[in-house]
């Protein structure tokens, strides 16, 4: 087969569980203000996080304290503004879209985060958690732990980016108890009296990147076919390899690539929530963490780059072998270049909650964003023992009819 070369735009959320949610693009999202569009999801609707000046050069608010009242402002995820939880009065937060950076600076990004913010230090699951200074951490979010303290100083990074949260807790715990109430395999009662109390919203720390790649590749294919022969008086079909030569050049484009830089949230349970629409990040701003938290990263934008060169690599080896048609892969090397790389360092939401099912204890994630809902359910033994015997009652009846039938 021959190799035609290809340049796209490629979207990670289907395959790694990464990507755009939307495809508005970031014009859209800046000639909508106020709420925004809704975006229906399991049943219910959660905002697609607009706000009044997005996109344009503008101040942002500074106050943290309600003009009308004098309680302390929070980010309303509803309405993307600032909003007093006594009063009722808002603020609008001016947002500009947030910005690539070249690679060249992903170590010279620093700002005065620690200014800005404190951290909390857990010792029952070493999270570390950055809230605005007005806040005072009583339990982790994380793990639910009331054993926190806070960290006299710290040395991070500061995000250049933001996707603040779109759908109220509200919201993200309806979609916990839809998450709950599926849970095949869970106890009746579990289902019956789950709930999602006590959730805190938290922003995870998360590095995308952008780059041209150029890939040289060559290989070896095969293709089964079939012979027929008689053996002992019987015909049967042989299976046989007819093996292939494959090589070529390919080039190919990805557009935020994703890499999680936490390791307080379970990976697999990460990968499967961050799909979310990057295109509408803004540039950071503290305001957004009013009323809830963020986390350190682990894994700084060094590391963070190479384990995304590392899903690139694999990426293209798929798309490349999709191009034919083979049974086995015999050999395949690839050698791959990276050019024109930008990133963003940004904070993603998500609501973490925890609960006790006889004395034993379950954690649920909520992606902030469009309320798509992981986590881990007890095991019901009477259930998953049903489910192996009608399992095995069903093979039992094929072999039978195959016995019969052949």
């Amino acid at each position: 087969m021959k190799h035609k070369d290809r340049r796209r735009s490629h979207d990670l959320s289907a395959e790694e569980g990464f990507g755009p949610v939307s495809s508005e693009t970031a014009a859209a999202s800046a000639a909508a203000g106020g709420m925004g569009e809704t975006t229906a999801t399991e049943g219910y609707e959660v905002s697609s996080g607009k706000y009044s000046g997005f996109g344009e050069e503008r101040t942002a608010v500074g106050t943290q304290k309600c003009p009308a009242c004098g309680d302390n402002l929070r980010f309303d995820p509803a309405t993307g503004k600032l909003k007093c939880p006594s009063c009722g009065t808002a603020q609008d937060i001016f947002a500009a879209q947030s910005r690539e950076l070249g690679l060249e600076n992903l170590q010279r990004i620093g700002g005065d985060w620690a200014n800005q913010t404190h951290v909390y230090h857990c010792n029952n699951c070493n999270a570390e958690d950055v809230m605005d200074r007005r806040e005072i951490a009583h339990v982790c979010p994380f793990c639910g732990s009331p054993n926190v303290v806070e960290k006299e100083e710290f040395s991070a990074m500061r995000p250049n980016a933001l996707l603040p949260f779109a759908i109220e807790s509200k919201t993200a715990a309806e979609a916990a108890r839809k998450w709950a109430k599926k849970r095949l395999f869970a106890p009746n009662d579990f289902k019956k009296y789950f709930k999602a109390e006590n959730m805190k919203g938290a922003y995870l720390p998360a590095f995308t990147f952008d780059t041209q790649t150029f890939s040289s590749y060559s290989g070896m294919l095969g293709e089964y076919y079939y012979v027929t022969r008689r053996v002992n008086g019987k015909t049967v079909q042989e299976r046989r390899t007819r093996y292939f030569p494959i090589g070529g050049t390919y080039n190919y484009f990805f557009d935020d690539l994703a890499v999680n830089a936490t390791d307080a949230v379970p990976e697999k349970i990460m990968r499967t929530l961050l799909a979310y629409d990057y295109q509408n990040s803004v540039e950071y701003n503290d305001e957004f963490l009013y009323g809830f938290s963020a986390l350190l990263y682990k894994r700084d934008g060094t590391m963070c780059w190479e384990d995304a060169k590392e899903n690139a690599r694999a990426t293209l080896r798929s798309l490349i072998l999709s191009q034919y048609h083979y049974d086995v892969v015999s050999s395949f090397v690839m050698n791959t270049s990276f050019s024109d790389v930008k990133y963003r360092y940004l904070l993603l939401p998500m609501y973490i909650g925890s609960y006790r099912y006889r004395e034993k204890s379950y954690s649920f994630y909520v992606n902030g964003r469009n309320g798509k809902t992981k986590g881990k359910a007890p095991v019901s033994p009477f259930k998953v023992s049903l489910a192996v015997l009608a399992g095995a009652a069903i093979i039992a009846l094929i072999c039978t009819l195959v016995y019969f039938f052949s």
